[in-house]
């Protein structure tokens, strides 16, 4: 759905598509793709910055406070990005927060409590494939199971599970904001529908290049990835529920099976979960999310989203013709 900003170009002496460059604006108030863009990259890099001397010094302190080695980064960058979208949203584009599903109905919590479950249902079937087909196994760890320190933990479980959500949250939720949010409310005014979906779950892949182990198959999986998340962000209306699902399926990846995510290990206490088999099944050490059984399980979930949603669509168009 676009959404044209309102008042700025509206009333005596408004803009009008001939009295204004063609190749700056689409509509009058609403400068072209390129450029809105632009303007966001740009203000992403004055506010990274900016996050990065507010933002490290607070996390710092909180980690000492709690004895928690705390990373900055993902929150540094999740602020960044938040500002950078609401300087381009509010201030360039004048929509509201409801144009990148972001309205108060977008943080209801039963919905982001369905959307978590999605994200570690689609796991939970991913790994079940894995496991029927004989790729995974869990193996019991300790100091002499041969783990290097940087993936072994002697702490509990639930230490490790809460300070690797606080790690995978914002940096899921940034990836949400620039990809289902900015970019694809952008897309879909220049382009319509597909061209957002699409072109979210292509770059969304395309910045996944930059990990460790990565394959074709693994740029595969995460371009349908970027589609299912899509599909949510779509079907729900809520770029929070879309953030919720990534973040399930990534904190299930990381704190219940510990593999890697996206290439990136975290720290295992107490049990961890073999893989074994071809890579291009399994994911190798970029994790399960790379592998052909992982793209099968996504790949399955965006057709049957896409057929189920065509088929509401068709009967509620029925229905009102009737």
């Amino acid at each position: 759905m676009s959404i044209t900003p309102p008042g700025r170009f509206t009333g005596a002496g408004a803009r009008v598509p001939s009295d204004g460059p063609r190749w700056l604006y689409a509509a009058p108030g609403r400068l072209r793709a390129p450029w809105r863009l632009m303007v966001f990259g740009l203000v992403l890099l004055v506010t990274q910055p900016i996050a990065d001397a507010v933002i490290t010094p607070i996390v710092g302190a909180v980690g000492r406070a709690v004895a928690w080695r705390l990373e900055a980064y993902p929150w540094v960058t999740a602020v960044a990005v938040w500002a950078a979208l609401a300087v381009a949203l509010r201030s360039v584009d004048l929509a509201p927060w409801a144009a990148v599903g972001l309205d108060r109905s977008a943080w209801r919590p039963g919905r982001l409590l369905a959307g978590g479950l999605v994200g570690l249902g689609a796991l939970g079937v991913t790994m079940g494939v894995l496991w029927v087909t004989g790729s995974v196994s869990l193996q019991a760890v300790g100091g002499d199971a041969g783990m290097t320190a940087d993936v072994w933990s002697t702490e509990s479980w639930g230490r490790v599970a809460v300070r690797v959500g606080l790690f995978l949250a914002p940096a899921a939720l940034w990836e949400e904001w620039i990809f289902r949010g900015y970019l694809w409310t952008v897309a879909e005014a220049a382009g319509g529908i597909q061209v957002a979906r699409w072109s979210t779950a292509v770059a969304f892949g395309l910045v996944h290049l930059l990990n460790p182990g990565v394959t074709v198959i693994s740029t595969l999986a995460v371009v349908v990835a970027g589609l299912a998340l899509g599909a949510v962000r779509e079907g729900t209306g809520s770029l929070a529920v879309a953030w919720l699902a990534h973040w399930g399926w990534n904190w299930g990846m990381a704190a219940l099976w510990h593999v890697p995510v996206s290439g990136i290990p975290f720290a295992t206490p107490s049990y961890r979960t073999v893989v074994q088999g071809p890579v291009w099944w399994t994911g190798g050490a970029w994790g399960p999310e790379g592998g052909a059984a992982a793209l099968v399980v996504l790949g399955t979930a965006v057709v049957g989203g896409t057929w189920w949603r065509t088929r509401t669509s068709q009967t509620r168009t029925g229905k009102v013709a009737s």
